[in-house]
């Protein structure tokens, strides 16, 4: 008895936070030479890569045709966006509140670097047009993951409607068994997460190092406090008076979503976390999840609508420039849309940035210390991204009568035997 006792496994979330607490330390013992094992961290985000976009394209096809009618499909999907467009610019009023409150870049020169980068201004008609894809499979090849679901909605339509053919239900087979096989490689490629966060925190700590010093570091602080309000204040606000649900218990619930956020630095290299986490833990029906993560993961990210309306007010303080109502008004309509055409992968929000500087007519001198730093924000930011995913589906689920309460509440997670 005692030695099946000694065999007990750790779950998969606590072996996650051991390899970032062991990865971060090495670190910072050994330095910048820790980039020697960076590519165990490579190969790690190279595998989750590799199932994010069919993950993306099956479940969005299997999710959609499973759809006995298209009323559901537009109850889920508009009442999604409700949520998406209302607690977006909620975060993008709060980045700017707090930058306005604390003002970090007040009393900082910076010398200005000409043409750090060039952006042109965004073509919005023509980027509504891109999202249509010529040929789906270079969309899959080049990972354009909006482009990916279009065609999946698409497709999917289109597969709900022909289900009760002899074709649609040959087809609607070989979609689930495809789906179903997906999972089995996601499932086996999250349980190499310890030894890719371990070196992820490893590199990131040891190159990084204390460069976070003076006007920088109060401008990250300031962002940690805008995004500590949305997941202290906000979230727990929605859950407990929109959702009728236990904030406590649903932080429990997500934390391993959480973590792997904060570790990968990407919400689509989380989204098989988040999807797993969504049905297992939080009681979500998978339907809806497999209608609503995908998208999320692309859109729904309330991280960076409050992170790019921060940094203009960052970059006007820097330059004396008072920005008047419309402005601001301006800047939450930008910060959402921003927001929401930003990738869900690592480093994103620095383009973004400088889009936006460059609409505001802002000088560009910020780009290149944001990039250096941007890992540091990019862990935050992230971890908000998919926080706020997992609150939108509790959202939709509950205002639908759908949220399996049993789950949600069940003091067994779906990880206790990883």
């Amino acid at each position: 008895m005692s030695n099946s006792l000694g065999k007990k496994k750790l779950a998969l979330p606590i072996k996650i936070l051991i390899a970032m607490a062991l990865g971060g330390t090495l670190g910072f013992i050994v330095g910048p030479k820790i980039v020697a094992i960076g590519f165990i961290g490579d190969i790690f985000m190279r595998l989750l890569k590799m199932c994010i976009y069919p993950l993306i394209l099956l479940s969005v096809i299997s999710g959609i045709s499973q759809v006995a009618d298209v009323t559901r499909l537009k109850k889920v999907g508009i009442t999604f966006i409700i949520y998406w467009a209302a607690s977006s610019i909620v975060a993008a009023l709060t980045g700017i509140g707090f930058a306005s409150f604390m003002q970090p870049g007040k009393g900082i020169h910076l010398a200005e670097a000409e043409n750090a980068i060039e952006v042109t201004k965004p073509d919005i008609l023509g980027s509504f047009i891109g999202w249509v894809p010529q040929n789906p499979f270079n969309a899959l090849s080049e990972g354009n993951v909006i482009q990916i679901i279009v065609f999946a909605i698409i497709f999917g339509i289109v597969l709900a409607v022909a289900k009760s053919t002899e074709s649609g239900k040959i087809v609607s087979r070989g979609i689930d068994a495809l789906n179903d096989i997906i999972g089995s490689v996601v499932a086996w490629v999250i349980s190499l997460a310890p030894y890719g966060v371990f070196a992820l925190t490893a590199v990131m700590t040891g190159t990084l190092g204390l460069v976070v010093i003076g006007g920088v570091a109060k401008m990250i602080l300031t962002l940690y406090m805008a995004l500590a309000f949305m997941l202290l204040v906000i979230y727990p606000l929605i859950l407990k008076f929109i959702c009728k649900v236990s904030p406590i218990k649903f932080f429990k619930n997500i934390y391993p979503v959480m973590l792997m956020a904060f570790s990968t630095c990407s919400s689509s290299a989380t989204l098989p976390v988040t999807m797993k986490c969504s049905k297992e833990r939080l009681g979500v029906p998978d339907d809806m999840v497999n209608l609503i993560a995908p998208p999320a993961a692309t859109i729904n990210m309330h991280g960076a609508a409050a992170e790019h309306p921060l940094y203009i007010i960052f970059a006007a303080q820097m330059f004396g420039m008072t920005l008047s109502l419309p402005d601001i008004l301006i800047l939450v309509v930008l910060g959402v849309i921003m927001s929401a055409g930003a990738a869900g992968m690592p480093g994103s929000g620095i383009m973004m940035c400088a889009i936006m500087l460059n609409i505001m007519g802002l000088p560009l001198t910020m780009i290149p210390w944001l990039t250096g730093v941007y890992f540091i924000i990019d862990m935050v930011t992230t971890t908000m991204n998919v926080a706020g995913d997992t609150v939108g589906m509790v959202t939709v689920a509950t205002r639908l009568g759908e949220l399996d309460s049993d789950i949600f509440y069940s003091k067994k997670g779906s990880y206790a035997q990883s």
